[in-house]
């Protein structure tokens, strides 16, 4: 069985995500996705949201695995990571590897990266053993980026067999310039999901940003790790 293993902080989930998990899963055509919202992303300080209302608002990929647009026939919103973080678990991503290697010793794992994780990807901890259990599936949002993303493939794996490429439309879009509209009083309709601005809308989200000082507390708060 093919799992596309797609991460990130989704704080919160847009179109941007769902356009680059499209594009991913139409490269591989998975059997099985599993969407993973981190309990607390390695490169951020604090999210804005809790973990748990991030994990409901990344309920709008399900709609990747319905309709006659389908890109996979199964879909799964994982809450594994934030389960991990929330235990006061170091939350790596070699882990989630590891734990859905080991859910299907005989299938294929691949791991859907953005062209900005693939240049520092040797940054990550035992890069070289995600590489050796799973596929890197890269989606490029920077037109013009082709030729340093490629290198830097080669770098990591000369085989050039453990990297593919999904071409993607860049959509200009980032949570963070998102979280600030929203915080301005913007609906951001064009970008995000109705199922996620209807989140939004209900727990009053991102009407003011957490400071970076600021302690966390409850579901919010987990474990901070030092490295993807």
């Amino acid at each position: 069985m093919k799992t596309l293993l797609y991460g990130g902080s989704f704080d919160p989930p847009h179109n941007g995500h769902l356009n680059n998990l499209r594009a991913a899963a139409a490269c591989v055509c998975p059997d099985r996705v599993v969407v993973m919202p981190a309990g607390l992303s390695p490169f951020k300080q604090h999210t804005a949201a809790p973990a748990a209302l991030r994990l409901e608002m990344c309920g709008c990929f399900r709609q990747l695995a319905q309709g006659e647009e389908a890109v996979t026939p199964q879909l799964e919103v994982s809450s594994w990571e934030i389960a991990q973080a929330e235990a006061g678990r170091r939350n790596y991503t070699v882990l989630t590897v590891e734990m859905l290697a080991a859910q299907d010793p005989e299938g294929e794992l691949y791991l859907a990266v953005g062209s900005d994780m693939l240049l520092s990807f040797d940054g990550w901890h035992r890069w070289q053993d995600i590489l050796r259990l799973a596929h890197l599936v890269v989606t490029s949002r920077h037109v013009g980026d082709d030729p340093e993303l490629h290198a830097k493939a080669l770098r990591l794996d000369p085989t050039g067999a453990r990297i593919l490429f999904a071409p993607v439309q860049a959509l200009p879009m980032a949570s963070s310039d998102i979280r600030t509209r929203l915080t301005a009083g913007e609906g951001c309709e064009a970008e995000l999901p109705e199922a996620v601005r209807a989140v939004i809308r209900r727990e009053k989200l991102y009407k003011k940003e957490v400071s970076a000082n600021e302690p966390q507390t409850g579901k919010g708060a987990c474990a901070r790790p030092l490295e993807r």
